[in-house]
């Protein structure tokens, strides 16, 4: 399990990528590269506020990406 530290790290690291309109690749891999590394690996009382993250980074990126689901073309 990660700690809140490592979270809040990763989760503002992938932030600030996006923010600044960095080329993060394919958003939907991007996405479910945070997903595995971040939600899949952090402390249950910690999820909801990383799921309310992941959901306002997809928005960002304006993708409408479901954990689990096979990527939808766009």
């Amino acid at each position: 399990m990660l700690c809140h530290e490592r979270i809040d790290a990763r989760l503002s690291d992938a932030e600030m990528l996006v923010m600044s309109g960095a080329d993060v690749g394919d958003p939907h891999a991007f996405l479910r590269g945070l997903w595995a590394q971040v939600y899949d690996h952090a402390p249950m009382h910690l999820r909801s506020s990383v799921l309310r993250r992941l959901h306002a980074l997809s928005r960002r990126l304006g993708v409408n990406y479901v954990h689990g689901e096979p990527d939808a073309a766009d």
